[in-house]
């Protein structure tokens, strides 16, 4: 039975009614055995025997403070009003006690006539004996309360990272899909034997994409896979204009990674790098997994320019993107550097997998 269950079984009207019925036994009970020391010659049922005619006051007590006084007015920082309601209502308890003891326990209980009069009344002491048990109530509905407002802040965090991730997530399909048909259009204009080609590379892609990423984590090997895939696509567009080097090394089996992680980098070399270059442009990327540390490297050369990118060179919408999930899905497990010389971009990535 997980939490959620537990918490219905005892929302349950009956067994809440249990519960508490359980409670208030206890507190009887350690009342009573608390007292018996000033009492040898009396057992603890007999002393519950006389404190159970008190007991509707610390109960009365109990429930008006802890379901009317914190929920109606302590909570919504109505502080004046608590503070007079709550000191009249401790000296409308007290001496409600006072009269139960004095005209009730006295004479039918005890067999015998109070000496001492109606007042003075010990304030102090029948407020500690009534309030005690308020108080320890009062601080465990203050918990809950805290626990609850804890939980309901966690859970409406984690929905909002898990909305977010989504939104994310989809967007990197139609911004990857964009730049795949860009390839595809170029390629239609030329006339090229190659389009077909990039069609089906193109479906294979999808049906990865639209089946397979719909989990939180992928095999590293189907990311592998999935750049292997856009990289036949690009080769295909550049030719022999383009040198390309793509190294795997490590222990690959069985590692997951969020899927479509490692792509938007490539992308990047690609969209921001070679496409700028009219020949002898390069990417190189090297992929090395160390138990469960992934160090993915790309380089590419760029245009030998030293004016600035205003559209950010290394901020297109893709690795916005990917550097926004990595804070979602990697806190405080990855690292994220690059670097841009005259003729040349790197991006590292080192991920705790």
């Amino acid at each position: 039975m997980n939490t959620d269950n537990i918490n219905a079984f005892i929302r349950r009207p009956p067994v809440r009614i249990l519960l508490h019925l359980l409670f208030w036994f206890l507190y009887l009970f350690i009342s009573a055995a608390t007292v018996k020391k000033f009492y040898p010659d009396e057992s603890v049922w007999v002393i519950m025997s006389r404190y159970i005619f008190t007991l509707p006051i610390d109960v009365m007590a109990t429930y008006f403070t802890a379901y009317f006084l914190l929920p109606k007015l302590l909570y919504r920082k109505r502080l004046v009003l608590f503070s007079v309601i709550f000191i009249i209502t401790a000296i409308g308890f007290i001496l409600l006690q006072r009269s139960i003891i004095w005209y009730y326990m006295y004479p039918n209980v005890y067999k015998t006539q109070p000496s001492s009069p109606f007042f003075p009344i010990n304030w102090l002491y029948t407020f500690t004996n009534i309030y005690l048990v308020v108080f320890a109530v009062s601080v465990i509905k203050l918990l809950q309360r805290n626990f609850r407002k804890e939980k309901n802040m966690q859970e409406l965090s984690e929905k909002k990272i898990e909305a977010e991730l989504k939104f994310l997530k989809a967007q990197v399909h139609p911004h990857f899909l964009f730049n795949t048909l860009n390839n595809l259009y170029a390629l239609t204009l030329e006339q090229s034997d190659k389009a077909s080609e990039v069609v089906l590379k193109l479906s294979e892609l999808l049906n990865y994409m639209l089946y397979e990423c719909n989990e939180p984590t992928i095999l590293v090997s189907k990311e592998i896979k999935l750049i292997e895939n856009y990289l036949s696509l690009e080769k295909i567009r550049y030719g022999e204009n383009m040198e390309l080097d793509f190294q795997v090394a490590g222990e690959i089996a069985g590692k997951k990674i969020a899927p479509m992680l490692l792509l938007p980098f490539v992308e990047n070399a690609f969209k921001h790098g070679v496409s700028k270059i009219a020949r002898n442009a390069r990417v190189s990327i090297n992929l090395n997994l160390h138990e469960e540390e992934l160090i993915f490297q790309v380089r590419n050369t760029k245009a030998d320019t030293t004016s600035d990118d205003p559209a950010g060179y290394s901020e297109g919408i893709g690795l916005k993107n990917v550097q926004r999930r990595l804070e979602l899905m990697y806190p405080d497990r990855h690292t994220l550097t690059s670097q841009k010389t005259r003729s040349e971009f790197i991006v590292y990535l080192k991920l705790n997998l």
